[in-house]
């Protein structure tokens, strides 16, 4: 499965990037606001064993050889910006969920989250380094061997990175763990690896001249100049 996976998403990085996009971004954004919207697609794997504090071993992740994951980002000002996330991920019966094998069904989720970007630390380059914090709700499907809540609401810790591939694409890695409310560091506790492309809009200065100015601006209608009729002498 893994290497179906890295086909899959090379495959996808050869067809969203020609050559010329691949150029190094060079300090390609310098104005506060960074960029106006992100917008991403991603490879998705849960680590849903139960012992999420301990990372499950490759062989334990439940993926998919396909992006499950959308995500949206909104830039607000220096170096903050706010994430939608919507996803979904199904189950491996074979692999292991909350300390049982056997489970099938899917989770899927939905998150909003606050993120910091240390781009504008490192000289806005082609290395995007951001933390981030949230809340979100889970949704599993009905299983007996399903020992989680059927729908729990959670508080999510996110790190990752995008690198840059040029001014408007990027390659973005990102690990979260999300603390289920219903049964903390329990069963609906489960954390997430992404691996996917985003893509962003720049956001420009909105620079005016000052010939913009009303002081600076023609009249619209034209002035009438009165002329004195003179009397003919007699």
């Amino acid at each position: 499965m893994r290497k179906y996976l890295v086909i899959s998403f090379f495959g996808l990085l050869g067809i969203l990037l020609p050559a010329d996009l691949l150029a190094q971004p060079d300090k390609m954004i310098t104005n506060r606001d960074n960029y106006f919207w992100q917008f991403g697609l991603a490879w998705t794997t849960t680590d849903d064993d139960g012992q999420e504090l301990n990372p499950a071993p490759f062989d334990q992740l439940h993926g998919l050889p396909f992006p499950s994951r959308l995500y949206i980002d909104r830039y607000i000002y220096n170096g903050w910006s706010a994430e939608a996330v919507l996803g979904a991920q199904t189950y491996k019966p074979e692999r292991i969920v909350n300390d049982s094998t056997g489970v099938n069904g899917l989770i899927g989720y939905f998150d909003l989250a606050l993120k910091y970007s240390f781009y504008k630390q490192l000289g806005r380059g082609a290395i995007d380094p951001y933390l981030g914090t949230g809340v979100g709700f889970s949704l599993r499907s009905s299983n007996p061997k399903q020992s989680a809540p059927l729908l729990t609401p959670t508080v999510n810790f996110s790190a990752g990175c995008t690198f840059w591939l040029s001014k408007q694409i990027g390659l973005q890695a990102q690990g979260v763990y999300k603390f289920g409310l219903v049964d903390i560091l329990g069963s609906a506790s489960y954390a997430q690896y992404s691996l996917g492309l985003v893509y962003r809009i720049d956001k420009t200065d909105g620079y005016k001249s000052d010939f913009h100015k009303s002081k600076y601006k023609l009249p619209r209608k034209p002035s009438r100049i009165k002329v004195d009729k003179s009397t003919d002498e007699s």
